[in-house]
């Protein structure tokens, strides 16, 4: 599919493998959903002597009396408590949580410490002692290249832990994942592997050379342009026209390509200026943001950030220790940008807030919820912002854990706090699932937390939104690489669905009450979304060495549109003067206007080609270049030309992988983006 292999069937290779790849993504929506172990390579049983680290999730006091507090809640019914007024009603005690640690000392457990409010205790034990203990079976299993443990079967509690363990976690060690997309960068399978897909490292540019912040292209997309490439023996020639994406490759500061959006860009995009016009800045609230292993060097690079866009300095508190740095040689760094990219952007939107970071000393499931519980335990704390997630199928082991999760999330709701987790960033997740179904992700899939999705947005020259898209993004190489000549493809090679905002039915958990008027029986996802596609992205500032060197970047993902709405509801619980609790039920009872209803656009310079062979003349249509289109009727592409190697795609918008947009709630992008002053004062009302 090289240049100088026959063309005369460039429309028909297209087309089949359009066929081809949509019927690798497309949901399996009517048939019964296998489990995630079934896609995965068995790789035999864990070694029975490794010891392994479980959780045992203590059961809630007056679990019906919570689940009816909260739902009352949820509907407006009932007032919230404070934090410690949850935890006294509904914790378990120290005795209780005692006496699971002395009965699993007894079976040969070795304790290794007990988590907030009695909530959970972790212990360690041979593989052997784990599986028979809890009648599972741990295997190795290997998913598209990830590697992780789990059992092939569910738990089965000892009678002695039944009246006081609600469920066991840590049988699988399929951790959650920070969603953060960058433009050079494939969506990675996992912390573990990143791969480009031009072979070559994103390449941020050093601040000091615009102290001002003023470096990348403010404008992402320009009027139709025309291109033309022709092979090195003049056989074949290839010409383009259509919507043109990014700033030339040759430009300087500030005209850096392709595009990246600043604070005060997207403050005036989402009318937010005018909040801040009124001193609705997030001040006298606190955001906490919860990440695992953090970034040494978050002080200063929020200080370079906020001095170099304009925003006033931050108020931030640290608890936990920072592990990682941006420039830290393993794979755990990624954690790094994630922590740069969350604290930044829940300062540019909410500037007067309090920002609190909690450290969880690792990425596994039990440290970052523990994080969240100490969190909600910060006075001051309105909303908690979690930018990672994994997958809305059981891969647990005991199906409790989920409800164990919920429990955190219901105390915290119980509180009069919001916490919003990122949906995901790669469409249906069907690439990671083996591609023979779909999922959503979790835990923004439970109906206690508020699951953020994303957006691509265009902007005018006045700073305000020309366009907005579902966020997903297609690829289709058009030539080589400018090393080589621009030679072009013929016919062009598509890379297909590179990532997207996730979203769709829950596999868990069934709809709830304030969902009651979207279709189906089950939990939909995301309830909201926000800007996060990485080529319409945000700017950040980051050290990028040991010697201090501070660069500034773009990225995107649901790890920019989470903190960016869960530093609005501070703003929200600001002008309202009291908390709002959890923001997902009251979104879908907001009027016409707090949010805007996403509907993918069509452009009629949608990118069309012509190629010329030896055998002829061969058009290729905008659906052929955009392609795998997953029957989604509407997108916009562009021609791009990549600062990394100088190649040449057509990159397409809108294409969520099978996710469509509709009028009102859709699965890509939910009920839309907040449009910021109505937005805020819409739930002043809403009492």
């Amino acid at each position: 599919m090289l240049e100088g292999k026959d063309s005369n069937v460039i429309s028909a290779r297209v087309r089949f493998l359009l066929l081809c790849l949509t019927c690798l993504f497309i949901a399996d929506t009517a048939a019964a959903r296998q489990s995630l172990l079934t896609q995965a390579r068995d790789l035999g049983r864990v070694n029975a002597t490794s010891t392994i680290e479980i959780t045992l999730w203590m059961k809630m006091h007056d679990q019906q009396g919570l689940d009816a507090l909260v739902a009352a809640q949820q509907a407006g019914k009932a007032a919230f408590l404070s934090p410690e007024q949850v935890f006294a009603q509904h914790a378990p005690s120290r005795a209780e949580v005692a006496k699971v640690a002395e009965l699993l000392k007894a079976d040969g457990f070795k304790v290794r410490g007990f988590g907030p409010d009695n909530l959970f205790l972790k212990v360690s034990g041979t593989a052997e002692l784990v599986q028979t203990t809890f009648q599972v079976e741990l295997h190795k299993y290997d998913l598209k290249g990830r590697k992780f443990r789990a059992s092939s079967r569910n738990a089965t509690m000892p009678p002695a832990l039944v009246p006081l363990v609600a469920a066991v976690g840590g049988l699988s060690d399929m951790a959650p994942e920070p969603q953060v997309a960058h433009t050079g960068v494939k969506p990675a399978t996992s912390v573990h592997r990143a791969s480009d897909a031009e072979h070559v490292a994103p390449n941020p540019l050093l601040l000091s050379d615009a102290p001002d912040g003023l470096i990348f292209s403010e404008e992402c997309f320009y009027p139709a342009a025309s291109v033309n490439f022709v092979s090195a023996d003049g056989t074949i020639t290839a010409s383009y026209q259509g919507n043109r994406f990014g700033a030339p490759i040759s430009s300087g500061p500030p005209n850096v390509p392709p595009c990246g959006y600043q604070p005060s860009e997207i403050q005036t995009a989402y009318n937010l200026t005018p909040l801040y016009q009124e001193g609705l800045t997030g001040a006298g609230t606190t955001v906490a943001i919860v990440d695992a292993y953090g970034s040494t060097t978050i002080g200063g690079d929020l200080a370079a950030f906020s001095k170099s866009m304009g925003l006033p300095p931050a108020d931030l508190s640290i608890i936990g220790t920072p592990t990682e740095s941006n420039f830290s040689p393993d794979a755990n760094s990624s954690w790094a940008l994630e922590t740069t990219l969350d604290v930044e952007w829940v300062h540019a939107i909410a500037p007067g807030a309090k920002i609190v970071l909690v450290i969880a000393p690792t990425g596994s499931w039990t440290d970052l919820f523990s994080a969240d519980v100490t969190a909600a335990s910060v006075p001051g704390v309105v909303s908690i912002s979690n930018s990672w997630d994994g997958l809305d199928i059981d891969v647990a082991g005991d199906p409790g854990f989920y409800g164990a999760a919920d429990n955190i999330f219901k105390t915290i709701g119980a509180a009069g706090e919001s916490i919003q987790f990122s949906t995901g960033d790669n469409g249906d997740n069907a690439s990671l699932t083996g591609g023979n179904y779909t999922s959503t992700g979790w835990p923004a899939s439970s109906p206690y937390v508020t699951g953020i999705g994303g957006v691509s947005v265009a902007l005018d020259s006045q700073k305000h939104i020309k366009w907005q898209t579902s966020w997903g993004n297609t690829f289709t190489q058009i030539t080589n690489r400018a090393a080589f000549g621009n030679r072009p493809y013929d016919p062009p090679l598509s890379e297909g669905f590179q990532f997207g905002g996730t979203g769709g039915t829950s596999d868990i958990y069934p709809k709830p009450s304030y969902q009651r008027r979207l279709p189906g029986d089950r939990r939909q996802t995301p309830d909201i979304s926000w800007m996060a596609d990485p080529f319409t992205g945000a700017e950040i500032v980051y050290t990028v060495d040991p010697a201090g060197d501070l660069v500034i970047d773009v990225v995107g993902g649901t790890s920019l549109s989470t903190p960016m709405f869960s530093a609005l509801w501070a703003i929200a619980n600001q002008n309202a003067e009291h908390r709002l609790g959890q923001a997902a039920p009251r979104l879908y009872r907001l009027p016409s206007g707090a949010i805007t209803d996403v509907v993918n656009s069509s452009s009629e310079d949608n990118v069309t080609g012509t190629i010329q062979d030896p055998r002829g003349t061969f058009p290729v249509n905008a659906s052929e270049l955009a392609s795998p289109l997953f029957n989604l009727p509407t997108f916009i592409s562009a021609l791009y030309n990549s600062p990394g190697l100088g190649r040449w795609y057509i990159l397409g918008f809108g294409l969520d992988s099978t996710l469509a947009t509709g009028k009102g709630w859709d699965p890509a992008t939910g009920l839309g983006t907040p449009n910021g002053w109505n937005f805020v004062h819409a739930l002043h009302n809403d009492n």
